[in-house]
């Protein structure tokens, strides 16, 4: 939500997250799975409610077999598992990471939060991810990482970012908080990635209410570490099991509870069937409003299934936006404006690369004119 002072006339929403699943159509609602009342039960009456009991470490193994990866760590919130996947790729003071220009703020608050610097990229044209050679054009020698968030469930093209990644040693970081489920060329967003981010709150494919997770393909650190010790300890400040109370690492508390975990566990087992139903529900939208007069639908995915997690169309102008939304509101059916871009977003402005807001015309249409549905 933006109020009438925000930049570019962004309008402001009448709804609010705690709303949100309190009207008869909410943007989301959330999959619970028919055994997540089960498991919790199981663990409260076992005391299986810390972070440091077996649920959690359930909940990682069934991660790493579902993404085939060797590292899966469970954590606090999607911010969190950005954040995690900054310090694992040891990005810091001086790097420079390139972001999307239309995501959530929490992908630029991880690289500021690590003293690092978001240099922000437009996205393509008809299009809700920045291009390979958009990212290949930003890449300097102060690049440290390439993060991208395949935006509203559409994989980006990974493929030649990876190569792009491997020939110029830049860590790869997949956001898949929009896309788990979602697949690119036969696999799963998450797998090609040097770590990937996701989150779990409640509106998402799956869910813990809140939580998120780190996926790795790297087993060891530059240091020959075990990358899943080693993020275990930043989730839990810097703590390391030989040496009880000296902390190895500066962190903070990241910790995913034994409760969540138990919740969100038997969710994993249906994340195919789960994907499989918006892969419906967009067949259902594009049938239904292909001919409606004035409306653009999201584009879709060009490299598999289409599993978007949210439906999204676009106006003419955000004037015509917010009559709409307002009509829809009248009916009871929730939506929600896109992403403000990044770089236009208040608390960013003088951390970026430049000085004033760089000129990103196509996120910026988006922005202005776009708003998704339940």
């Amino acid at each position: 939500s933006f109020s009438k002072h925000s930049p570019c006339g962004f309008s402001s929403s009448s709804s609010t997250s705690a709303a949100s699943f309190c009207v008869p159509f909410p943007v989301s609602k959330p999959y619970i799975s028919l055994k997540a009342v089960e498991y919790v039960q199981e663990a409260i009456k076992d005391g299986l409610i810390s972070s440091a009991t077996k649920p959690v470490k359930t909940f990682e193994d069934k991660l790493k077999s579902l993404f085939q990866v060797p590292v899966a760590k469970a954590c606090s919130s999607g911010y969190s598992a950005l954040l995690l996947c900054m310090k694992a790729a040891e990005v810091g003071p001086g790097d420079n990471v390139i972001v999307p220009a239309l995501t959530m703020i929490a992908v630029a608050n991880a690289v500021i939060d690590v003293g690092a610097t978001p240099i922000v990229v437009d996205v393509a044209p008809d299009q809700y991810n920045p291009s390979p050679e958009q990212y290949g054009d930003k890449v300097t020698p102060k690049t440290k990482a390439i993060v991208v968030c395949h935006t509203y469930g559409i994989p980006v093209d990974l493929y030649p970012i990876r190569q792009l990644c491997d020939e110029r040693c830049i860590a790869l970081i997949e956001d898949i908080a929009e896309a788990t489920g979602s697949t690119y060329q036969g696999q799963l967003v998450g797998q090609i990635g040097d770590f990937a981010a996701a989150s779990l709150y409640a509106n998402k494919l799956i869910t813990s209410g809140d939580g998120g997770f780190v996926l790795s393909t790297r087993e060891t650190t530059s240091d020959g570490v075990s990358m899943y010790e080693q993020l275990r300890s930043f989730t839990n400040h810097g703590f390391v099991p030989d040496y009880h109370f000296m902390h190895l690492y500066q962190s903070g508390n990241y910790k995913m509870s034994g409760l969540e975990a138990a919740f969100v566990t038997p969710a994993i087992d249906d994340v195919k069937k789960v994907a499989e139903k918006r892969t419906e529900i967009a067949a259902w939208y594009r049938k239904f409003l292909a001919d409606v007069p004035g409306i653009r639908l999201m584009p879709k995915s060009q490299f598999g299934p289409e599993t978007p997690w949210v439906f999204g169309i676009e106006v003419e102008t955000k004037e015509k936006r917010r009559a709409m939304r307002k009509i829809l509101a009248e009916n009871e059916i929730e939506t929600r404006d896109y992403f403000l871009p990044l770089h236009l977003q208040p608390p960013l402005q003088g951390k970026l690369d430049c000085a004033e807001p760089p000129d990103l015309p196509n996120a910026q249409h988006l922005g202005k004119v776009g708003f998704y549905l339940p």
